[in-house]
């Protein structure tokens, strides 16, 4: 027999036996070995073959079990906050308008799009005196919005437009209902909810109806503009945005509860309290839910965002709250599984973490009823809040410790005011304030004889405060 043509031992392509002879079985795994070339079994490579085959399927099995773990890991963290193509693509807001107000102005209920009633520019601090007070009717907490010398105000069935100066009626409009809603202001459009459905976009010069978006049910919150989309809320729980300029919707979002105070924009981020106690952070472009805060009573105000923090006032305690916080799918379900086993006293169960994205929170020493009812001012340096008992705090933003505290003849429930180095702010007791807002201590007071519950409102270098006798006063 030709040495050429004698079987040559080889390992086996099936368990890796070695000395095993081709065309018999194996005598280890007892499966026949393939009489073909030698390259064809061991290849002139490592990974050849029929044996090198079969580790390379291993080996590509693994890596793509690895790929789809590490994909699947990729999307369960990213998923949420991932553009919606669509309305990137297809709902392009067609303006850029905004109802942050520009200096001497007061265009949206909480003067700038973050909430914060930070006021810098301006050229004179009012001194407490009364200029003029005029009788808009029943009361509302519509608070007036102030743009180039006119006032825009809610009532009870109507919205009226005022002379600045004199508070002489410019035009007045009937609504459905009783306007507890501010105005927002941007260009020529003024933007209102109505308790019939309606968002509208009036011509702020005539009061005549430009468009009108419907919402499924009753609007709740005042209406705010940024990015040429008006963002609002509706007692369906549902928070949308439409376009400044046409009135079609771009997007609209489901909350825990009903969105009833404006929301606020920061950066790329809509910011909604609603009635479940829920702060809830959303794409301000496209609707999707980034993140959401829960706590165990309603918010009782909008949030105000600066200094890294979203600010929000629930069951009578402010709460501070990481402002680019990002949810983790099944986070908080896994933590309430953790916290039950916990309250049961599992053995060896430890304390469940505290929320995702909480700082701080505060509540006033001396408890009262609501606590602390109403979102804070903020400055770089300091945040301002009130509660029930009559106090006014400054905190640091930095230590976060409080700086000090002033105590009013009432109960305050409306936000405070900064402008420039002063604080400004209303009680239950009809009295008007102003603050060193640095060292706390009172410059002036004026009583304006009713309760003030709506925050003041500053344009102009003179304030536009409603009472709840139906009357609207200016303070210069």
């Amino acid at each position: 027999m030709n040495a050429s043509t004698c079987p040559r031992p080889v390992d086996c392509p099936w368990c890796g036996a070695e000395v095993q002879i081709t065309g018999q079985t194996c005598q280890k795994c007892d499966r026949l070995i393939p009489d073909l070339p030698t390259w064809a079994i061991t290849g002139p490579e490592s990974g050849h073959g029929l044996l090198g085959t079969t580790r390379w399927k291993r080996r590509r099995l693994s890596v793509l079990a690895s790929l789809v773990l590490i994909l699947g890991l990729i999307i369960w963290l990213t998923i949420p906050f991932v553009p919606n193509p669509v309305t990137l693509l297809f709902k392009k807001p067609s303006s850029n308008l905004t109802s942050a107000s520009l200096p001497g102005n007061w265009s949206s209920i909480a003067w700038d799009l973050n909430g914060t009633r930070n006021i810098e520019a301006f050229l004179k601090q009012p001194k407490g005196r009364l200029l003029w007070s005029k009788t808009l009717g029943k009361h509302t907490n519509s608070a007036p919005s102030v743009v180039d010398g006119i006032i825009y105000a809610g009532g009870d069935f109507k919205a009226l437009a005022l002379e600045a100066k004199t508070g002489e009626l410019i035009w007045e409009i009937p609504t459905p209902g009783k306007m507890d809603h501010s105005f927002a202001v941007s260009d020529n459009y003024l933007y209102t909810g109505l308790s019939d459905h309606r968002l509208l976009a009036l011509d702020r010069k005539t009061g005549h109806i430009i468009w009108e978006f419907f919402a499924q049910f009753p609007i709740t919150s005042s209406p705010i503009v940024g990015s040429g989309m008006v963002f609002f809320g509706s007692s369906d729980r549902l928070v949308y945005s439409v376009d400044a300029t046409t009135g079609k919707l771009i997007w609209k979002t489901r909350l825990s509860g009903n969105l009833r105070s404006s929301p606020v924009v920061h950066g790329s981020n809509l910011y909604a309290t609603d009635s479940d106690g829920n702060l809830t952070i959303l794409n301000a472009r496209t609707g999707q839910t980034r993140f959401r805060f829960r706590t165990s009573a309603s918010a009782s105000d909008a949030a105000a965002v600066d200094n890294g923090l979203a600010y929000f006032p629930s069951g009578g305690r402010l709460f501070a709250v990481d402002a680019d916080a990002r949810t983790v799918w099944g986070e908080f379900e896994f933590k309430k599984i953790w916290s039950q086993f916990y309250i049961w006293q599992f053995p060896g169960i430890p304390r469940p973490p505290s929320q995702r994205g909480e700082r701080w929170r505060f509540a006033p020493e001396k408890t009262a009823s609501r606590g602390i009812v109403a979102a804070p001012a903020i400055a770089s340096d300091a945040l301002y809040y009130g509660d029930a008992n009559g106090y006014l705090y400054a905190r640091g933003v930095v230590n976060k410790e409080t700086m000090w505290q002033f105590h009013a003849e009432d109960s305050i429930t409306s936000s405070p005011v900064i402008v420039g180095d002063r604080l400004y702010f209303g009680d239950h007791g009809g009295f008007l304030y102003s603050l060193d807002r640095l060292k706390g201590n009172l410059i002036w007071q004026i009583s304006l004889d009713a309760p003030i519950e709506v925050s003041p409102v500053f344009a102009g270098n003179q304030f536009y405060i409603r009472t709840t006798d139906g009357r609207l006063h200016v303070i210069n």
